[in-house]
């Protein structure tokens, strides 16, 4: 018995030792990575001294002599922070996932390797300007030497995954162009769910769905070109899985800027705050001030992988950016060969498509074969689309020549509006509306895109049999919609149409329905100077236009009928109410569910077991129809299909949708109204790419939230979430920014997560619960503050 004991007490000991050293494993795996800030550092190919004074926030403000040094320590430092951000962004771009994550996303390799990326990106890289293209690969060089010295100290993801990073290119950073340019694509998503649903309903039906421009309140009403356009143009006429992972970009956005007539010290403000996937950790976008002195001075807002600050300011003026919806991809049906499927007909000739065989690596050392076609207009693409008995071919604008980075390089520098009008000429396949103040008080808004020429009624699938849809060119730059120095003293965009019906090309049938536009310029309306604070309070708004719209052609519905019960206890709850949408209170959830009650019975006959799935891209298609049926157009879709000789209206639907909203409130939340509150309903987590993995998400703390939140899609403050089957947020601001030209160290910033990548840095996610309280920081913006702010500092020495 003595000797069992021993060995007993010797074995819990063994245990014992065991768990405490797998936890010291597992604490030294995720901190391994996290950086002193306040080491200095040996680095190779530096021609000067630089130093990096980080914040309280962590933020890092780098000085430098130089822009290669500038950009050299840029790419170390953003290393530090977000390199396995970084890396992930790169295997994406490269159709590389299967390679780390495993086989289920083969399909998502097969996707990017067909956008053909890396084609463009090459172009890009050879007709660079020397200059930028020192900084580039300066850039490169910082984050390789990054990956030097941190050996065995890389980010936990690393040792997780079981492999090892390789050497960072200017490729790699080129990239992300074509990253951010498929990302923020709008017909992607609209065009093949409207092919699908025509097959079940018919074209003509299908033509009610395609959103009628003439309601929809432009940015530029106004905005006509001199003399006549030779342009025949018809003004009427895998990616799961990335979006999953919290690696989509663009979804919407608010921009505005008032002229300095209109602000509390003469000088314009400029607020931004771009709506991007939120639910995820680490953010979109990585916050750094870089500063070469007497050159260069410039803050603000970083895709991670490249060197060049996208959104923010200078010491002489401040952007923000929205995108355009436009439409930058057209889908062709192709008539196939039937003696050989890999021919297709033009012009009454058999083609050739060009055939590309893929070999994707698979996590583990397995290996598959994937085969790409393209025609002469771009890849087939009708598998990724879930379209498997008809052959669709896209074009694409993104494998058109732009340099975003180049344009990104120049913004940074410019002196003015004009400048930086300039600097947009390469921005193009990243459409975007741009604002921008200078110190001198001009104020502008500024299109930039490429958009195609073409015939036809673009929202739907083309023939391919034939080049009379194939496009005959783009609008001219100086061509798109602009506006400068407006007498209103303001301007302003929400993902909205962007000019009215006089002007001569088609740009999309995709904008955003302008509630959040409208309701942006109510609240300008209303005033007629601005203070920063106001600008704060208006990120933040969550009154909503639509509610207005729905309850001026619903409400008198209700009112009218025989509600009983619980309907009618829930409308009496509501039916005062003005619509803003608080997270304290339940006539926000009464609606957001009235809402998608009313969205089902408008398509929920029609579309049977596809709805929403048909639709799950298309939000643009289900909300321009909805916008539509509020303004009072008679929608066939209003129509129950499965009812005999009669004609349904919204009238015959509202009641109908009233009911089944409180009946589904009661059913999934209890009979209790007053438990039905918008922001117990309505969070948002933020997560980590592998935070899905429940036993790496509770030992490495992956996952910050819930938060309570309101809004919805429709408010300027905006919390999306996919539907009734979850109100768990996915979309929301990924930044905020309220810029003062005056006094730069006056502005105010935030982002929804932190500069760290590094779950267990102090500085991943240390700014969320601000950015739900609708804070801000202070920018530090002068030496002097940035100086008396700083609590690291970091020196830079050469070799």
């Amino acid at each position: 018995m003595k000797i069992f004991k021993i060995i007993f007490k010797v074995f819990l000991v063994l245990v014992l030792l065991a768990v405490i050293g797998f936890a010291f494993l597992l604490r030294h795996i995720s901190t391994r990575a996290i950086p002193d800030y306040n080491s200095d550092v040996i680095m190779k190919g530096l021609q000067g001294k630089a130093e990096v004074l980080r914040d309280t926030f962590g933020i890092p403000h780098i000085y430098a002599e130089n822009e290669e040094d500038l950009y050299r320590v840029t790419g170390y430092v953003m290393a530090q922070d977000r390199f396995w951000q970084m890396d992930l962004l790169r295997h994406v771009t490269e159709g590389r996932m299967s390679e780390i994550l495993g086989e289920d996303l083969i399909g998502t390799d097969q996707l990017f390797r067909a956008l053909r990326i890396e084609e463009k990106s090459r172009l890009i890289i050879r007709r660079s300007e020397p200059e930028i293209m020192a900084c580039i690969n300066a850039y490169s060089e910082g984050i390789n030497q990054y990956i030097q010295d941190a050996g065995k100290s890389l980010p936990f993801e690393f040792a997780v995954l079981g492999y090892k990073p390789e050497p960072w290119l200017p490729i790699h950073t080129v990239n992300l162009i074509g990253y951010m340019s498929w990302s923020s694509s709008a017909a992607w998503g609209n065009e093949p769910a409207l092919y699908k649903i025509a097959q079940l309903v018919g074209e003509e039906k299908v033509r009610e769905l395609i959103p009628d421009l003439d309601i929809q309140e432009p940015m530029f009403p106004d905005f006509m070109l001199e003399g006549e356009r030779v342009y025949d143009t018809d003004l009427l006429a895998g990616s799961d899985i990335v979006q999953e992972m919290g690696l989509e970009v663009f979804m919407g956005s608010n921009n505005w800027v008032v002229s300095g007539e209109r602000s509390f010290n003469g000088v314009p403000i400029v607020a931004n705050d771009m709506h991007l996937q939120l639910n995820m950790a680490p953010g979109v976008w990585y916050q750094m001030h870089q500063v070469i002195p007497g050159k260069l001075n410039v803050s603000g807002i970083v895709l991670p992988g490249t060197p060049f600050v996208n959104v923010g300011r200078n010491d002489s003026m401040a952007w923000g950016m929205t995108y355009v919806a436009v439409d930058d991809i057209d889908f062709y049906l192709e008539t196939i060969n039937p003696a050989d499927t890999n021919q297709y007909l033009l012009d009454g000739v058999w083609m050739d498509m060009e055939i590309r065989e893929e070999t994707i690596l698979i996590k583990g050392g397995d290996s598959t074969v994937r085969i790409n076609r393209f025609t002469h207009r771009g890849p087939v693409i009708s598998s990724f689309k879930g379209i498997s008995e008809k052959v669709i071919s896209m074009r694409w604008t993104g494998n058109e020549y732009s340099n975003e980075l180049k344009s990104a390089y120049l913004m940074d520098r410019a002196r003015n509006v004009y400048d930086f009008r300039e600097a947009l000429r390469t921005w193009t396949t990243i459409s975007t509306n741009s604002v921008c103040a200078d110190a001198s008080g001009n104020i502008a808004l500024f299109v930039a895109s490429r958009v195609p020429l073409r015939v036809g009624n673009r929202a739907l699938v083309m023939p391919g049999d034939t080049n009379l849809y194939d496009w005959i060119g783009f609008i001219p730059f100086d061509d798109l919609p602009h506006g400068i120095n407006p007498p209103e003293g303001f301007l302003a965009s929400a993902n909205n149409r962007s000019a009215g019906s006089e002007y001569p090309y088609h740009m999309s049938h995709w904008f955003t329905v302008p509630d959040r536009f409208n309701r942006i310029v109510e609240m300008i309306s209303e005033k007629d100077v601005f203070t920063i604070e106001d600008m704060m309070e208006m990120q933040a708004d969550q009154n909503s236009h639509w509610v207005r719209k729905v309850k001026a052609a619903c409400w008198p519905i209700l009112l009218e009928a025989d509600l009983r019960g619980s309907a009618l206890a829930a409308f009496d709850r509501i039916h005062a109410w003005e619509g803003n949408m608080d997270k304290d209170i339940i006539q926000s959830t009464l609606f957001e569910v009235f809402n998608e009650k009313l969205k089902q019975a408008v398509f929920n006959d029609e579309l049977g077991v596809h709805y929403p799935s048909y639709l799950s891209g298309g939000g643009a298609v289900v909300r321009g129809v909805m916008d539509r049926i509020m303004n009072g157009q008679e929608i066939s879709w209003c129509d129950d299909v499965s009812t005999a000789n009669t004609v349904e209206s919204l009238d015959d639907l509202v009641v109908p949708a009233w009911n089944a909203a409180v009946q589904w409130l009661e059913e999934n939340y209890g009979e209790d109204m007053d438990s039905w509150v918008w922001g117990d309903l309505h969070t948002v987590s933020l997560k980590h790419p592998l935070g899905s993995v429940e036993i790496l998400n509770r030992i490495f703390h992956l996952e910050r939230g819930p938060f309570r939140v309101g809004g919805g899609s429709h408010t300027v403050c905006p919390y999306n979430y996919p539907g009734l089957k979850s109100f768990s947020v996915t979309h929301g601001a990924s930044q905020r920014h309220v810029y003062d030209l005056l006094d730069p160290d006056g502005s105010q910033v935030i982002i929804p997560s932190g500069v760290s990548g590094i779950p267990a840095s102090d500085f991943f996610c240390n700014q969320t619960e601000m950015f739900m309280r609708n804070e801000y920081i202070s920018e530090s913006f002068s030496r002097e503050k940035v100086e008396q702010n700083a609590l690291y500092l970091s020196t830079f020495r050469r070799r």
